[in-house]
């Protein structure tokens, strides 16, 4: 499986959505719809993360700011976050509101203050401002696709087809979860999962799946007794002689030390537009 460092990892991704095979996005498979006659699969680049670091979300927002450069791709760029908070952002855009004034209406609505799994922190919400500023200057389109419901691979796999389909995005990009991202027909680690990944896939979009790699360092998470920041061992910048780690994803985006980002609260300093 390969390792991408950083910053190598954010062109070659890039690049790949740039230059992908066709051939591979349109090799026959009885499962997946075919695209039609003359037509390539659209792309999905799924990012699978470990919430609550400051590195993913910032590696993410380089990726997309680099996307955003192609001027010929309508690009989508989906967050794993409450349905619930897309108002705000189709808002925000609508009456191109500042970072400071969409900053509180976001802190201040309930199902952010609901997330405590490490999706709503500082790191997060800086991501967010910095897409919704590409957002209201038209170079991509921002949504968040977390559904909420129990069966939550199927839900959200389809939302994020569907809203690629109607908005006809030629690349889609995703941070999520590193389980949904994954693209096995079972998470190899819970054979009871279908990730969303693979369900994206069986939906005929050519999906591109990354699981990200780190060193010793710290995160935000809720474990089983309680949320706060935890110590995380580190991977190994070579590939893994367990093999069923990679399985499911295309390679790894490794991105060195971590660090927590803790929960964005009203409490957080306002940081306005440049």
């Amino acid at each position: 499986m390969k390792f991408l460092p950083l910053p190598l990892c954010v062109l070659a991704l890039w690049l790949s959505s740039m230059a992908f095979s066709q051939s591979q996005a349109q090799r026959p498979d009885a499962q997946k719809p075919a695209p039609q006659a003359g037509q390539a699969a659209k792309e999905i680049i799924l990012i699978g993360e470990m919430h609550g670091t400051q590195e993913t979300p910032r590696l993410f927002s380089n990726l997309v700011t680099l996307a955003a450069r192609d001027e010929k791709k309508r690009i989508g760029v989906g967050l794993e976050l409450p349905i619930l908070l897309q108002r705000l952002i189709d808002e925000a855009v609508k009456k191109s509101a500042t970072a400071g004034s969409f900053r509180e209406q976001l802190l201040a609505h309930p199902a952010w203050q609901k997330i405590n799994d490490g999706r709503s922190s500082e790191a997060m919400l800086d991501l967010i401002c910095e897409t919704l500023r590409l957002a209201e200057r038209q170079k991509v389109s921002l949504f968040f696709f977390d559904t909420e419901t129990a069966d939550r691979e199927e839900d959200m796999a389809q939302l994020i087809g569907r809203r690629a389909r109607e908005q006809g995005y030629d690349v889609t990009f995703i941070l999520t979860g590193n389980i949904h991202a994954n693209k096995a027909p079972h998470h190899p680690l819970n054979q009871k999962i279908v990730p969303m990944g693979h369900r994206l896939e069986e939906q005929g979009f050519a999906v591109h799946s990354y699981d990200v790699g780190y060193s010793e360092g710290e995160t935000w998470m809720c474990s089983r007794t309680e949320c706060g920041v935890h110590h995380l061992k580190g991977w190994r910048t070579a590939a893994d002689p367990d093999a069923i780690r990679g399985e499911g994803y295309d390679g790894v985006l490794f991105v060195g030390p971590i660090h927590a980002s803790p929960p964005a609260h009203a409490s957080v300093p306002v940081k306005e537009a440049q």
